[in-house]
């Protein structure tokens, strides 16, 4: 227990302070303030043992969900028990996590003769992805009469995880969107195409494709023997996100990279709920996670604690030992959409390389996502040499980000160029189209 004075001891040492200069005028002074020093120092030892009783029999308890999504509120209560009778007057304090809102949360407590139990909600919202952590409690207490306050700190250590609102919510997010028709859609493509998964040998009928005869078999049996396909049902889907220092920039809606999370995850779930499998990797200049395609949109949770506490470290990226890992631990063919951004020819010429080796095993969809700063550098009018400059910087840091598409598209990359705010709906679009096409 903590002890400090309270308001009625500070009021009378200010009033005692105040009546010492009478003691020039009368000596009798001296008793009264030597008195009212016994008198508060008694009142002192009653206070200290008053708090010590019932600090002591105060329980504190924080209810709060384990996981909550980024920038939804969330409510926490918290509740007070004890079982001495009294008044109890004071406050409490909890700890919150550094980037919650509000950062301080501080209310009074009161409780009457006979109230035994208090319970407190408030909302609270955290807008940034991962683990944060809700620290101690304090509750401090105002003694009998007022001469001194006591605290006492309870540990009441807790974690919540925040998560991706596509994760969290997705089918707010769906209806929000318009994602429903796309659903459909995705369905039924799922039908189309002649077939590129093996299913049997069998012998050779009028009919038959005789480009499709296996030759091994035929000499084996004696007779034409011809491989028969299907549509695949478990094709191979790998998003991979740039967590490199593009992608720490500011879009409104939180950062690049948590755009770039909401849509892998949401593109993730219809990728699952269309019988895919689906993989993710995180990556700056080093490979930060990497999680094998899996099946089942039970998968989605295990895709989701890939991710959600990603953030930046600020390196330029490098592509090149992403791409290592995926020739080394992934050869079938798939489709392998990435999440990064462009910024000029020159530190770009290596990563544009990497993706048209890529591009020859698999089908690459590479989502660009803009800089919506840049673009409204370019909007906004001159009014001195300053912005000019700025200007000039902007329109040719586009420009060479164009040329640096443009020379991804002509190395056989499908390149989606979108704004973050609004890559969940195109980036579906275009992984829709794709899949109808057959061969993939």
């Amino acid at each position: 227990m903590t002890v400090r004075p309270g308001r009625s001891l500070i009021y009378a040492a200010a009033v005692m302070l105040a009546g010492s200069l009478l003691v020039f005028v009368s000596a009798g002074v001296i008793l009264v303030e030597l008195a009212a020093v016994l008198l508060l120092a008694g009142l002192a030892v009653a206070d200290y043992f008053d708090l010590r009783k019932r600090l002591a029999d105060v329980r504190v308890a924080r209810r709060l969900p384990n996981l909550v999504g980024r920038g939804r509120p969330f409510d926490v209560r918290w509740m007070l028990e004890r079982d001495l009778p009294g008044p109890l007057r004071g406050e409490w304090r909890d700890g919150l996590p550094s980037d919650c809102e509000p950062p301080l949360l501080c209310r009074p407590l009161s409780l009457s003769e006979r109230e035994f139990v208090v319970e407190q909600t408030n909302a609270l919202r955290i807008p940034v992805r991962g683990e944060h952590t809700f620290g101690p409690m304090w509750v401090r207490l105002v003694g009998r009469f007022g001469i001194l306050e006591g605290q006492r700190t309870f540990a009441l250590p807790a974690t919540v995880r925040v998560v991706p609102e596509t994760y969290h919510s997705p089918d707010e997010l769906q209806k929000e969107m318009g994602l429903n028709l796309l659903f459909d859609k995705k369905t039924q493509a799922r039908q189309h195409g002649t077939g590129t998964e093996f299913e049997s040998l069998t012998e050779f009928r009028d009919g038959d494709d005789p480009r499709r005869i296996d030759w091994r078999a035929t000499a084996r049996m004696n007779r034409p023997i011809i491989r028969r396909f299907q549509i695949e049902r478990h094709r191979d889907v790998l998003l991979l996100i740039d967590c490199g220092r593009m992608m720490g920039a500011d879009v409104g809606r939180g950062s690049k990279l948590d755009c770039a999370i909401d849509a892998a995850l949401m593109l993730a779930r219809v990728a699952l709920q269309g019988s895919d499998r689906c993989g993710m990797a995180l990556f700056d200049d080093q490979v930060l996670g990497y999680l094998t395609p899996v099946s089942g949109l039970s998968s989605l949770g295990a895709m989701a604690d890939c991710v959600y506490a990603a953030t930046t470290r600020w390196r330029e990226t490098d592509f090149a030992r992403m791409f290592a890992t995926l020739q080394q631990r992934h050869a079938k063919r798939s489709l392998v959409v990435v999440l990064s951004d462009m910024a000029d020819l020159e530190t770009t010429e290596r990563f544009r390389a990497s993706l048209a080796r890529l591009a020859k095993r698999h089908v690459v969809l590479f989502a660009a996502l803009q800089t919506p700063a840049l673009e409204q550098q370019v909007r906004e009018p001159l009014t001195d040499g300053l912005d000019a400059a700025r200007h000039t910087v902007a329109l040719q840091l586009l420009r060479e980000r164009e040329q640096a598409l443009h020379g991804i598209r002509r190395s056989g990359v499908q390149v989606l160029d979108v704004a973050p705010a609004q890559l969940i709906v195109p980036l579906i679009n275009r992984f829709i189209e794709l899949r109808q096409q057959s061969g993939l």
